[in-house]
C-alpha cells in the first residue's frame, strides 16, 4: 500500500511539474522616439512620406535613407521622424508559485518620415 501511495504520488509531482511549465508569445507595440522638426535654413523641396520597417540588426537611419532613395531617388534627407517599435516576448511560467520570465524574442522598427530635396541658391 506504502508502494502504491509513493507512486501515486511520484506520478502527480511529475504531472505538476510538466504540465505547470508553459511557454506564451506576446507582443507590444509603442512608440520608441520622434523628431518631427524641419531644418530651419535653406530652400527644400518636400518629395513625399516614406515609410521604412526594418528587423533588429537593420535598423538606422543610413538604411532609412537609402530606402527613401529607392522610392524618391533625389533625397538629400528624411525629416519629421517618427519611430515605433514591435517588440515580441516569450513569456515562460515555472513551477506553481514561481515568478514568470519573459524574455525578448525580436524587435521590428517602424519608421516614418518625410523626404527632402535641398534646392541650392
Amino acid at each position: 500500500m506504502k508502494k502504491l501511495l509513493m507512486m501515486f504520488l511520484l506520478v502527480t509531482l511529475l504531472g505538476t511539474l510538466f504540465v505547470g511549465c508553459s511557454t506564451t508569445e506576446f507582443t507590444r507595440v509603442h512608440p520608441f522616439t520622434a523628431s518631427v522638426s524641419f531644418p530651419s535654413e535653406g530652400q527644400y523641396k518636400i518629395l513625399g512620406r516614406v515609410d521604412f520597417v526594418s528587423s533588429q540588426g537593420n535598423a538606422g537611419f543610413a538604411a532609412f535613407l537609402n530606402y527613401a532613395k529607392t522610392i524618391y531617388p533625389t533625397t538629400d534627407d528624411i525629416v519629421n521622424i517618427i519611430v515605433d517599435t514591435e517588440n515580441t516576448y516569450s513569456q515562460s511560467s515555472g513551477f506553481p508559485m514561481m515568478p514568470t520570465t519573459a524574455t525578448l524574442v525580436s524587435s521590428v522598427y517602424t519608421m516614418s518620415g518625410i523626404a527632402i530635396e535641398y534646392i541650392e541658391q
